[in-house]
């Protein structure tokens, strides 16, 4: 029997920390404006996407 890398996931701790950080409408909020954009580059989009989530963040906190 093969063991799977999420077997050790504890599914309530990670349902915890996605809410906690807000990161389901995080993600959301990315793909709506990447759905917009419709970029060519779409990782370099994300890149720069969650480079510019940071900086605000961080005058935030």
């Amino acid at each position: 029997m093969t063991s799977n890398v999420y077997d050790d996931l504890n599914v309530d701790d990670c349902e915890l920390y996605v809410q906690r950080h807000n990161i389901q409408q995080i993600l959301k909020d990315c793909i709506v404006q990447l759905c917009i954009v419709k970029p060519e580059r779409p990782l370099t989009f994300f890149r720069q996407y969650f480079q510019k989530l940071e900086m605000v963040s961080t005058y935030t906190y």
